[in-house]
């Protein structure tokens, strides 16, 4: 069996329906039990799962992590993904990489994701993602741009991040002159949302 087939049948296996997983979000209890029986198989299983750009095998270093049971070798399998990752892998990927290092520094190649893809469901992925991360002024000028993104749910899922970081606890939506802003019509309006967002962080 190739290592195609051979993550294929793993996955359905520790997983489910890959349908089910796409629609309800994976659960890694199963993961975890059986890195507690064999940690060798799994390392080897998700190895093979990045290697097809599996974002779920990507995920599951993030899940181990927080179990204490992250493969010994997994920095150094993740670090050869990213080198090829592109979109969201690439964001899964690095964000994969943050939980098991605690280096703020993969925040990197998320803002990379968020200001270079093309498609729209991306970029706000990538918004979301750095929401997990410390700010720095380089990820708030990447994010302040993204206020000001063509798209809609861009332009949301940016502020509400850029939101959480200056201590926040409403979304956009609950913040009426803020919302007015990301929901007008006009490139000026957003730039004026984003101008705001980076005052509350770097007043």
């Amino acid at each position: 069996m190739d290592g195609d087939a051979e993550w294929q049948r793993w996955r359905r296996e520790i997983f489910g329906d890959p349908y089910q997983v796409w629609h309800e979000g994976p659960q890694f209890t199963a993961l975890i039990e059986a890195a507690r029986r064999d940690h060798r198989l799994v390392e080897r299983m998700l190895r093979a799962g990045l290697v097809t750009g599996d974002t779920l095998a990507a995920q599951s270093f993030t899940a181990l992590a927080g179990a204490g049971l992250a493969p010994p070798d997994g920095v150094s399998i993740l670090r050869t993904a990213l080198g090829r990752a592109t979109e969201e892998f690439r964001v899964r990927v690095a964000e994969a990489l943050y939980a098991m290092t605690r280096d703020p520094g993969w925040a990197t190649p998320i803002a990379g994701v968020l200001m270079g893809s093309q498609s729209e469901f991306v970029r706000l992925d990538a918004a979301i993602a750095l929401s997990g991360f410390p700010p720095s002024t380089a990820l708030v000028r990447a994010l302040a741009t993204a206020v000001s993104d063509p798209e809609y749910l861009v332009r949301y899922h940016a502020a509400n991040t850029m939101l959480h970081w200056s201590g926040e606890r409403r979304p956009v939506d609950g913040v009426p002159a803020l919302f007015e802003k990301i929901t007008d019509d006009t490139e000026g309006a957003w730039r004026a949302a984003a101008d705001e967002l980076t005052a509350r962080l770097c007043p």
